[in-house]
């Protein structure tokens, strides 16, 4: 029986059984621009440095691993946005099997990404982005909810965008915690794919048409230039993504040789 886990976990064993389990598309795509494809290349080496160095009271370190997801290319159209990912996202995921259940269990760890710049600011004007009271970046951030399922080609991901602005303030935002931007990703083309470094990662192009996308919040006086800009809110199947990323991950017993199960 297929586990999920497998799918979650790897090791280079596992990670070609995820690859081998869902095949890549057979379609041949045209060459990419040079930029482009340099975006698209795999991470330059794995970064476990948000991975956790203590596990569950109870956990057996063979049975549990530590993953990451970078998205680094692609694109999202929100409301009247259309974002270029310039800067990586990567999110860090334990998972395992619960020392007194046995079932199997995927924790969100850790979101990072960098602002990247709006073209055309907050006014919307093409060449006023390099202006400083109307430049506009935006920073993706975690809404509490991930759930990569590799297998059957989904990934459902909350998401909220940090609008930064001069006059936003620093609490203005698109979706929450509460009201997140719900990506339920189809994973159109899955293959692997090797780093730099050495490491095997899996390769994920995946798209979504169906989330909507509410108005701002937080942004004080300029919410409603904010959301007429933004033109929000944006209701499901206004809005696009289209996103690359790459998955991969180590063992603990790999990450560390010396780690026991701990008791108390």
């Amino acid at each position: 029986m297929f586990k999920r886990l497998a799918a979650l976990s790897l090791s280079a064993g596992l990670a070609a059984t995820a690859v081998a389990a869902v095949p890549a598309a057979s379609a041949r795509t045209a060459p990419k621009p040079r930029a482009q494809a340099a975006a698209d290349a795999p991470p330059a080496s794995l970064d476990l440095s948000d991975c956790p160095d203590v596990l569950p009271v109870g956990a057996d370190p063979a049975n549990w691993y530590c993953n990451v997801l970078v998205t680094s290319g692609g694109s999202m159209k929100i409301g009247n946005i259309d974002q270029q990912i310039t800067a990586p996202m990567r999110i860090t995921l334990l998972a395992g099997y619960d020392p007194k259940t046995g079932a199997e269990i995927s924790k969100f760890v850790k979101m990072r990404s960098t602002a990247m710049s709006v073209a055309g600011g907050a006014l919307g004007v093409p060449g006023t982005e390099g202006i400083p009271l109307f430049a506009l970046k935006v920073k993706p951030q975690y809404a509490g909810k991930i759930d990569l399922d590799i297998p059957n080609r989904r990934t459902r991901l909350s998401l909220k965008m940090k609008l930064i602005n001069q006059l936003l303030g620093d609490t203005c935002y698109v979706g929450s915690n509460a009201a997140p931007i719900d990506l339920d990703l189809d994973l159109k083309e899955i293959t692997g794919a090797s780093g730099a470094d050495g490491t095997f990662w899996v390769k994920i192009n995946s798209t979504d048409d169906t989330f909507a996308v509410p108005k701002t919040n937080g942004c004080g006086f300029a919410a409603p230039i904010a959301d007429l800009r933004g033109g929000l809110p944006s209701a499901s199947g206004a809005n696009h993504a289209q996103l690359t990323s790459y998955f991969g991950g180590k063992g603990y017993a790999e990450m560390y040789p010396q780690m026991t199960i701990r008791r108390k």
